[in-house]
Order: C-alpha cells, then structure tokens, then sequence
C-alpha cells in the first residue's frame, strides 16, 4: 500500500535541526522517489510515467521543507501571513474550485445580507434622537367613543390636552403628531410632499435639534392658524432645494397657504416614523392648510392623533401607567360630557385603559406589518447560508481527500496537527472573506432592487441599502462564522494522522453533508410551496368587483381651495367627461380606496334595533359617488343607486351591503329604515338601496356589515376614482389626463395604475415571501444537486477497481446501474425523512403569514417531496451511469 511508503519520513524530522543536513534530507527524498516509482510500475505504468508520478507526488518536498523550517520561532502574526501567501497559492492553482466557492459563498453571504439590511432598517434601529429608550407610545383599550377612528393608538385632539395637562410629572413632555400628503409650491408647480403636523413641544420632547435655523416650539402651537411656520427635514432640504441656506425664512405654498421656513432638522431624522419619512413639520395650529376638509380639533369623537412621550428620570414604564391612570379617567368624562351617549355606553366607556408602550422605534404600522415577515425571511437566508457552508463543508472535503498525501507527507517532516488546521482554516476564511465581499455587492444590488418594488410611498427615503458599518460588521461576522462552520470540520478531518482511514472518513463525512443539504433544501421546497399556493388562494379570491380593465387614480381638490359645492361639480363634470372617452364603459368615485389597505369606521344605530350589551356597532363606512358600483361591477340587489340629487342639504341617504341587510333586518327589507350615527339619538340617513357584498380593504377580511354614504352630501376630501374600460386600462390614461386636466389643469392625477395592480401592491408581502422562498429552494435544491452529483462521482471514481472486477465476473451493467442508483437513493431518502419531520415541526412558526392554507398542506408537502427525490435521481444518474459503462481493463490498471 502506498501509505506504507510514507511511513519512513516521520524520521525525517530529526534533519531539521540544522541547514548542514539538507544534503542527507535530499538523499533521503530520491530514495523514496525511486521507491514509489518501483510501486507505480508494478501496477501497470512505464518507467516514464511512473517517474513523472513519483515526483508528482513529491516534487513540493523541498518547499514544505524550506517552509516548515523557517517557521520555527517565527512571530504568530508573520506565521499567519506565510499561511495567507500558501492559501492564496494554493486558491489560485485551483481556479475552478476557487470561482465556485467563492460564487456559492457570495449566493449564501449576499442574501443574509441583503435581507439584514431591510430587516435593520425596518425593525432593529432606533430614532435618530436623544436617548430614544425613555420615548413611550399611549394606546388605549375600551369602548369607541364613536365617529372616526383611526385606530386604538390613536386620540383626539381634546383628550390629547388632557392627558398633556394632566400630566403628573412621570414624563418631561407629551407630545403628538398626525401626518399626511400636502402640496408644496416653490416659484413654480406644486409637487406632492409628506407633512407632520406636530404639537409645540414635539422636537423638545424628541431631543431634536435643528441643522440651520431653529426648530418649532410650544408658542408656534398655541392661536389657530396664527403660526404659518414650517421646518424642513433635512433629506427633503437636500433633494428638493438643494441644500440651499438661503431656504431660512423662504415662504413656500404649502396646499397653497403661504409659510415660512425657519429650521431644517437635524440630519437623519425623518421624523417620528421611521418607515414614513416626513419632508416637513407644521404645528398642529395650522392643521386646517394641511387638511382644509376637516379640523376636528374640538370633537371628541375623531382620533386621530398618535401621542408620545419621554418618560422622566427614574420613572419605568409600569409606574408611569399607573400614574396616568387617573388623568386618562378624567379624559373619558370629558369625553362624555361632550359626545353624548346612553348610560349604558358611558359605563362601558369609563372601563377604558390607558396603556404605554416602548417607543425607542418610533412608531410605524409598516413596521408591524413588517416585523414576522422579516425574520421569517430571515430565518430562510439563514436556512440558505446553511445549506451554502454544507455545500462549501464538501468542497472541502473532497479537496482535503485530493491533498491528502502533501498533509501526510508535512506531518511526517514534523508540521503539528494544529499548524495544518491553521493553514486549512486560513484557506477558507480566504474563500469566505471573498465571497463576502462579493456577496456585500450582490446584497447592495438586490436590497435595492426589494425596496424599488415596495408600494408606499416615500419609501426610498427610509430604506437606505448602501453598506454602512453596521452593515459591514454582519457581514463580516456572517463570513466570518460561515469560514468557522464550513472549514473547522473538513480541516479537522483532513489532518487526522491515520492516513489509510482518511479517504474512508471523508467519504462518511460526505454523505452525511448530503443527506444535511437534502433536508434543509427540502425544508425551504416546503416553505416556497406553501408561500406560492397561500398567494394562489389569495388572489383567486371573489372581491366582490369585476377588476379587469378597471383603471384608478386619485385627485384631491380640498388642496386647491375647493369649495364643497365646487367640488362637488367637479366630480359631477368629470364623470360626464370620463364616460364620453372611446372605450370607456363607465366612472365613478369613493373616498376611501378600496382594496388599498385603507379602512374606516363608523359606530351607528339603526331603527328597530336593539343591541344587545357590549354588542360592538362599529362598522366599516366609505363615501361614494353615484355610478361607483356600477363601474366596479358590484350589482345592486335592492332599491336604488345614489344619484346627482343626493347632493348638498338633501335628505341625507345610505346604502348598505348584504351583510348588513342580514343583521339588522333579518326578516323583513331593510330598504326605508332609518339609521344614525353613534349609539343613540337622530338618524338623519335613510336607507336606500341594498348592495352585493365586497371586499372593503383587503381581500382576505371575511365579509363585515358594510354601509356607503353620498360623497356629494358630505366633506370633499381627496377622492379615489375608478373608469372602467373595453380594452387595457392603461391605454386610456392620456385621455383621462387631458380631461382632468381641461376641468382644471392646477388638479395631479395621482397614484394612476390598474385595480389588479393595486390589488398585488397590497399583497406585496405575500408576492415577496413566495418570490424569494422559491428563489431560495430552487439555489438550495440545485447546491444539493451538485452535493449529491460530487458525492457520488467520488464514491464511483474510488470504486474503480472494484467496479471494473464486478463487470469482469459477469456483472451486468444494469446491476452495477442499480447498484449506484440505490446508494443515492438510500442517501436522498433519508434526507427527505429528516427534511420531513423538520418541516411539520416548523411549519406551524409560517402558519399565521399563510391563507386559508394549514402548513402541513399534503400536496405541498409531498410534490416538494417528489421534486427533491426527482431531482437527487437524475445527480446521481450521471455518474451511476458513468460506472455501468467502465471498462474492466481499464479499471484494473486505475489507480
């Protein structure tokens, strides 16, 4: 055996005591040279090509030589770079192996870090302010008071006063926002911006402090609108001015109310919503420039304002809501004492809670949203650099097998198991610090090219995917920990002394990394197809609306000084208009989009009804135009549509959906009864007509009493139209443009795209998550391919000999097929079972971000079954058939 032959050289150590016996060590080198040409003549070869091999396998015998002893009493540090300048050596005679491992890493390395920079941005950073841990967010826990709600984290103007005043010294400050789009105007066209309408002590509450100028302060918040002030963030400064000092006390046309400009923020902050950046801050003062249809600083039945606060020192979150308890309670009878209600509901109400929150975020829906979809994202990048470092982890393997007789040969001339494993594990975080930074590149690339795809608005602001250092430092730490999880293992391996055990133990180790890579491939196989059959299902839901060929837009007249009666002809002329285009079938108009994510409520009370205790009676509510459900397709089951005479003081009227119909008039029309709003008193609102159910906000909420008031006899706010067309929606555009634009040509048309857009953009989410999941199992499927395809080549190209004898005592070549074809087989199966048994165990951590679909989905689980085992067949065919077609006299004379 030739691993006999290496035995001899372990007494070659003992010549590396001095330079003087080098010319013995070389002596000694060509006597085993000539040794193991004689071995390789005896197996078949000449005597030239058994002397080429010979000094093949031991033509580096001097450099290790060298190299071994000019690392004695060398310094750590210049050993470490002599192992660098071997490793990059030894990558670069290495091509193939070097590009693919580095691709490989680069795949697995890119995607986590792509991902972390979405997931860091979105959820892990703190307000750019000062000490963001003591910031707290109130949310309330109750009885609505009825009217409109924007959701329990918010408040209304009068009880955010109280709660402010009220304060009992746990906090150095309350402090509220409300944001929302605006137009501003520079000596020129105005241009849509994000406005946060902010309470007087909003930056001092913050700790924000200004770049240029000042900031706004408590007396710029205290006469209605006596304060046309604006401070600018320091991005929107940037891009829309230029950066330009001269800006400071520049009056711009916000919504075409003249203000001036006396800060620009400190640099970084976007506000006190880090996914919805803010282009400038106005007090709350003037809140009736930013929404001219609506003030509602006096009711108490409109929240609408998030409220914040910076706890005091020495104050924790649990004490600071026990202290507020009582001011909050004080609120509530206020808030009665104002809006009034029944007995009944005032006792209820009184139950209500005040709670707090940590706020060091901010605060954000689109970070809630956000929040499990990230890491779930996460958790299959992680998944994906796994099965990258199994891939990697075989690789290794298979080169420390080829490489097995230059460790051997270093351990005989005195070279420590430790300095061999330094040498191995220098090499792979050479390949992973390369497929780091490679990989850096690739995520910069593909985080930018997620959030370009992200439906909101603004969100390029937010989302900042060039590397900083905190994205330097993960990736480092990825490459760092994926060199320690690939290479410890294989370097271990490779420089176990026992050389006839080597090739053995490595061939284990291999299979096992394959059967590893199988079930984790098979793990996110699951995972893709329960996120591609969960969107199938959502989007092959009824809606309720015919959204073929249906084109949308939005315009908002409130910010051109519309009046209601104006605005109200306006939507009159411009339906007219609209019907009138070639290939137009019909137009109508809502104040709330649907299928947006956008949703508002209304508490009512209807005629002959009586709720029973704690029965909630707030319901879903949207203000339309006459022609609306016609043009979305949703038929009207009973009484009549709103016309052009449900306008302006008219009798007030409503039209209901099914559901609604069924509750509160279960046996008899609906048609004719009255209703009202709140939980008693008048009900000015006839109702008029019965309309089919629809989806309001998103497609997945289950069918929920829905009523549709006249926006021709109500605020004219922005409003959303629709027009429904013969052909492509799209392709009518121009023409919807020109006669907007004929009516007014100061109105945009905005937010121009299709429903069926609309409805994906709303789904964003669910489209991403099977996007990437089956990118994710596709890489991973194809990296357990090629780990399956090596494994196999291997184990075919060592059994050679054997395989060849086999066919030579008459083994059929069909056996010998089948032979190969079960080892693989054998390995894919037990991958698949464990791959099996980790996904029904983790499935139930994706359940809740699937619809209407349970994660041990038999089909899904058995075609990604299927395609695994599929796929692991055809990588092991090749080589199996690669053996079933060896030569014997070939294969006798193989070494």
């Amino acid at each position: 055996m030739l691993h006999k032959l290496y035995a001899p050289l372990s007494r070659l150590r003992n010549f590396f005591t001095s330079r003087e016996q080098d010319e013995d060590l070389d002596r000694e080198v060509c006597a085993h040279v000539d040794l193991l040409a004689a071995e390789f003549q005896r197996r078949g070869m000449t005597a030239s090509e058994a002397r080429a091999a010979a000094l093949r396998q031991f033509g580096g015998i001097a450099n290790l030589k060298d190299d071994l002893h000019d690392r004695r009493g060398l310094p750590l540090i210049e050993t470490f770079f002599r192992d660098l300048r071997y490793a990059f050596r030894g990558l670069r005679k290495s091509p193939s192996f070097t590009a693919a491992a580095i691709l490989t890493l680069a795949l697995g390395i890119g995607a986590n870090t792509a991902i972390f920079t979405l997931a860091d941005q979105a959820l892990l950073r703190a307000l750019p302010v000062k000490d963001p841990a003591r910031l707290v967010l109130l949310t309330w826990h109750g009885q609505f008071i009825g009217g409109s709600m924007r959701g329990t984290d918010s408040f209304s103007y009068p009880a955010y006063t109280d709660l402010r005043d009220g304060n009992p010294g746990v906090f150095t400050g309350i402090a509220a926002r409300y944001q929302d789009d605006v137009d501003v105007a520079d000596h020129g066209p105005a241009a849509r911006a994000y406005a946060e309408l902010v309470s007087g002590n909003y930056f001092q509450v913050l700790g924000v402090t200004a770049a240029i100028g000042r900031t706004l302060t408590v007396d710029d918040d205290r006469l209605t609108d006596a304060s046309p002030y604006v401070v600018l963030s320091y991005q929107y400064w940037s891009r829309r001015f230029g950066a330009d000092p001269a800006i400071l006390n520049r009056t711009i046309d916000v919504n075409g109310q003249p203000m001036t400009v006396v800060g620009v923020a400190q640099r970084g902050f976007p506000g006190f919503a880090l996914m919805s950046p803010a282009d400038l801050f106005i007090p709350i003062s003037m809140k009736k420039s930013v929404t001219p249809t609506w003030d509602d600083r006096t009711r108490r039945d409109n929240v609408w304002l998030r409220v914040f606060a910076r706890l005091s020192p020495g104050r924790s979150i649990a004490a600071a809501q026990a202290a507020m308890a009582l001011p909050y309670r004080r609120a509530l009878e206020n808030d009665l004492a104002s809006v009034h209600r029944s007995a009944a509901f005032a006792a209820r109400y009184q139950r209500g809670s005040l709670a707090l929150s940590a706020a060091s975020k901010g605060y954000d829906h689109l970070q809630q949203s956000f929040a499990q979809p990230l890491y779930l994202m996460l958790a299959m990048v992680g998944t994906l650099l796994l099965i990258t470092c199994v891939n990697m982890a075989n690789l290794l393997v298979s080169r420390a097998t080829a490489r097995q007789r230059e460790i051997a040969i270093r351990l005989s001339l005195g070279a420590t198991r430790a300095a061999l494993v330094r040498l191995i594990l220098i090499e792979s975080f050479t390949l992973s610090a390369a497929g780091g930074a490679l990989g850096l590149s690739l995520s910069w690339w593909v985080s930018g090219l997620l959030v370009s795809f992200l439906p909101y608005d603004n969100i390029d602001v937010a989302f900042r995917t060039a590397p900083d250092l905190r994205i330097l430092a993960f990736t480092a730490g990825v490459s760092l920990a994926a060199a320690l999880l690939f290479g410890l293992a294989p370097a271990l391996q490779a420089t176990r002394p026992a050389a006839p055990s080597l090739t053995a133990h490595g061939t284990g180790m291999r299979k096992g990394l394959v059967a590893a890579q199988v079930s984790l491939s098979l793990l996110l196989l699951v995972g893709a197809g329960l996120f591609a059959r969960s969107l199938y299902k959502l989007m092959s839901v009824d809606s309720g609306i015919d959204s073929a060929h249906l084109l949308t837009f939005h315009t908002d007249p409130s910010l051109h000084h519309y009046t209601p009666a104006r605005a109200r002809q306006l939507v009159l002329d411009l339906q007219s208009h609209l019907r009138v285009i070639p290939g137009v079938i019909g137009a109508g108009g809502s104040l709330s989009a649907v299928l947006s994510g956008e949703h508002w409520t209304n508490t009512v009370h209807v005629e002959g009804y009586q709720p029973h205790a704690d029965e909630d009676m707030t319901f879903g509510w949207n203000a339309v135009t006459p022609g609306f459900f016609a043009t979305l397709g949703v038929p009207l089951l009973a009484g009549r549509d709103f016309s052009a005479r449900d306008a302006g003081d008219s009798d007030t009227v409503a039209i209901v959906n099914e559901t609604f119909a069924r509750r509160f008039a279960p046996n008899g029309d609906i048609v004719g009864l009255h209703m009202g709003f709140g939980d008693a008193g008048p009900m000015p609102l006839e109702i008029v007509g019965v309309v089919k159910d629809m989806k309001d906000s998103d497609v997945t909420n289950p069918a929920s009493p829905m009523h549709y008031t006249s926006i021709l006899q109500g605020r004219f706010p922005e409003i959303g139209m629709y027009v429904r067309t013969h052909g492509d929606p799209l392709s009518v555009a121009p023409a919807v443009r020109r006669e907007l634009a004929r009516l007014d040509p100061a109105l945009p048309m905005l937010g121009v795209k299709t429903v069926e857009t609309r409805i994906a953009e709303t789904h964003y989410l669910d489209r991403l998550f099977a996007w990437l999941s089956g990118a994710f199992g596709l890489l991973a499927t194809l990296l357990a391919a090629v780990g399956l395809y090596g494994v196999t080549a291997f184990a075919v190209a060592r059994r050679t000999r054997e395989i060849g004898i086999r066919i030579a005592l008459g083994a059929s070549r069909e056996s010998v097929l089948r032979m190969v074809m079960g080892e693989v087989l054998a390995l894919s199966a037990i991958g698949v079972a464990v791959g099996l048994a980790l996904a029904l165990v983790l499935g139930r951590y994706i359940e809740s971000q699937l619809y209407e679909l349970h994660a041990r989905d038999p089909l899904v689980v058995a075609a990604a079954a299927a395609a695994i085992l599929s796929v692991s067949a055809l990588a092991g065919y090749l080589p199996a058939r690669r053996a079933a077609r060896i030569d014997p006299l070939r294969a006798l004379r193989y070494e």
